[in-house]
C-alpha cells in the first residue's frame, strides 16, 4: 500500500510539474555539416546567442537544436542568423513546445 501511494504522489508530481513547466525549443535542419569540427562551430555559436538554453547539434542528423527549460529567448530569425554565420546552410526551424535533446527526435520534427 505505502509503495502504490508513493507512486501515485510521484505521477502527481511530475503532472504537477508539467504542468508549470513551459519548456521550448528551437529546431533546424542545418545542411552542409561533414564532421565533428563544423558540428562544434554551429553548437559554439548557439551557444553564444543563448548561453541558457542546452544546445545538441549533430551532424550525421544534421540538425541544431537550443532546448530551454523555460520560454525560449530566441526567435526563429535569431536561431537561424547563427547558424548561416558559421557557413551552413539552414533548410528549416521548427519551434517546438517541448524539451528536445535527442538527434534522432529533432530530425523527426524537420522532416
Amino acid at each position: 500500500m505505502r509503495k502504490l501511494l508513493s507512486i501515485l504522489f510521484l505521477i502527481f508530481f511530475v503532472s504537477i510539474n508539467n504542468l508549470l513547466y513551459a519548456a521550448e525549443s528551437m529546431v533546424g535542419q542545418v545542411n552542409g555539416m561533414m564532421c565533428i569540427k563544423c558540428q562544434k562551430m554551429v553548437t559554439k555559436a548557439l551557444i553564444a546567442v543563448s548561453p541558457t538554453a542546452k544546445v545538441k547539434v549533430s551532424w550525421p542528423e544534421g540538425v541544431a537544436v537550443s532546448a530551454f527549460e523555460d520560454k525560449s529567448n530566441l526567435n526563429e530569425e535569431e536561431f537561424k542568423n547563427a547558424i548561416l554565420g558559421t557557413g551552413f546552410e539552414v533548410v528549416k526551424v521548427v519551434k517546438s513546445d517541448k524539451f528536445i535533446d535527442d538527434a534522432g527526435e529533432a530530425r523527426k520534427l524537420v522532416d
